[in-house]
């Protein structure tokens, strides 16, 4: 009986949030999915993009995966995702190439020309020099054949059709395979909206049709169409992808009738901690209670931390990434708001490898303005709303809360002029902040600080300098 591992979206070399650990964890997921090959007696594993998370690769981050991929004893057949590869700048060697070319992996990659696709053959125990098109895999069912096409972002959709006629041109001339397998490296709209996908089900359809087995990757989520399957990524690289139970991992395939079976991966777990913050009128009195809650969430984190899928290979605890979610109104000034503060002590409490806040407060100012706005002042005569009013007053509040209170009024004026030039007279990103720079110096020569501190010396303090 023949079968296959299918995982995607390893983004080796990741360092999400400059957290040198997570590039560190990327790699083990990757080792531990490998390490599945013997257990699960898999022939082959099937990598459809996105090996690397880049085409600039760190020496330490290719090192690890040639000594990685040294170690496996069976072909690994791999299609170029988007973050492997640039389309609009051509290397003349890649480091899946010459990951290829050194008998590590089996690159595949479509051939696009003119409106039509090939494909070249090259071989699993001698590949061919810069990569080839489709490998023939000598198995019990007999030949299966594997083609790969590599991310061709919104122009797949439309060249399908043509890919098709790649596949079958190759069946045709080469004889047809006991089954047919294609790599690819895009998200089914269908399946998973609102994630990135670009192709819908219908467009897909003949694919389908074609060949007995799609093994995608690019969309972070599992998900699976008929024959067409999704692996999710072994890693969770965002807060959104961390709250994605049971979502991320790797397919075990079986050959005689083409089923796909679900593994959860090893990964770090994600939790999220919600604090509200109304109702306190001093950082001390925030603080106080903040600790409190955070020190009840201590079981509820551990909890989750104890779960096998998120222990490392000998059982031990993964300190999480907690995602700290700051709601409700404050009443302090935002100066005296120190969100590094709660960060600390989250991390501090909760045995955290790194904390990411996000702050979803309201200022009590602009509660107070939302609900104080005259009616005549908020309303035209024929019951439309007057955004120019409610526009400055915005601004005003906003200017009065900020750091430029002292020239709010001035602020508030360069902030209606601001959006007048982007909305109005489609003023670039340059432009924009030109004229910021410039309304600047004028409103502020001796800087943003206290009365006479330079901005050179407020940056010496933390702050930001022009």
């Amino acid at each position: 009986m023949t079968r296959f591992l299918h995982l995607a979206d390893i983004h080796l070399g990741r360092q999400q949030y400059g957290v040198p650990q997570r590039a560190t964890d990327a790699k083990l997921s990757f080792q531990h999915a490998l390490s599945q090959v013997s257990a699960e007696d898999a022939d082959a594993i099937l990598l459809p993009g996105d090996l690397f998370d880049s085409r600039d690769v760190r020496p330490e981050t290719l090192a690890s995966v040639e000594d990685v991929l040294a170690d496996v004893e069976v072909p690994v057949i791999v299609s170029p995702g988007n973050h492997d590869q640039n389309m609009s700048r051509r290397r003349d060697l890649t480091w899946l190439q010459y990951l290829n070319n050194k008998g590590l992996i089996t690159l595949l990659s479509a051939d696009f020309a003119d409106d039509r696709v090939s494909f070249a053959p090259t071989d699993a125990e001698s590949p061919r020099e810069g990569g080839g098109g489709y490998v023939d895999l000598e198995t019990d069912e007999g030949t299966v054949r594997v083609f790969g096409v590599q991310y061709r972002g919104a122009y797949m959709e439309r060249q399908i059709p043509v890919v098709v006629d790649g596949i079958e041109a190759v069946n045709a001339a080469e004889g047809e395979p006991a089954a047919t397998v294609v790599l690819a490296h895009f998200g089914v709209d269908d399946a998973v909206p609102d994630l990135g996908a670009t192709v819908s089900v219908a467009s897909l359809t003949p694919l389908m049709d074609a060949v007995d087995y799609v093994a995608l990757g690019h969309i972070h989520k599992r998900y699976e169409v008929e024959n067409v399957y999704n692996p999710g990524s072994l890693e969770a690289f965002s807060v959104q992808e961390g709250r994605w139970d049971d979502a991320h991992g790797y397919y075990v395939v079986d050959a005689a009738d083409w089923s796909a079976d679900h593994r959860v991966s090893k990964r770090r777990p994600y939790v999220t901690v919600e604090f509200d913050v109304s109702g306190y009128r001093t950082f001390d009195d925030l603080r106080a209670a903040f600790e409190d809650a955070v020190r009840d969430e201590q079981g509820r984190v551990e909890s989750v931390c104890s779960n096998a899928e998120f222990q490392t290979g000998d059982g031990s605890r993964r300190d999480p990434i907690v995602n700290l979610r700051l709601t409700g109104t404050l009443l302090l000034d935002h100066v005296a708001f120190d969100v590094d503060a709660l960060r600390d002590i989250t991390e501090e409490t909760l045995g955290a490898l790194y904390v990411q806040p996000t702050d979803n407060t309201e200022r009590k100012a602009i509660q107070e303005l939302l609900g104080d706005i005259d009616r005549d002042e908020a309303f035209a005569a024929d019951g439309t709303v007057n955004t120019d009013a409610l526009q400055e007053r915005v601004f005003t509040t906003l200017a009065e809360e900020s750091r430029y209170s002292t020239a709010a009024d001035d602020v508030a004026a360069t902030l209606d002029e601001l959006e007048g030039l982007v909305t109005e007279d489609d003023a670039g990103v340059g432009e924009a902040a030109s004229y910021l720079r410039e309304r600047r110096r004028e409103l502020f020569p001796d800087g943003v600080g206290e009365p006479g501190e330079t901005d050179e010396a407020a940056a010496a303090e933390g702050g930001e300098a022009e």
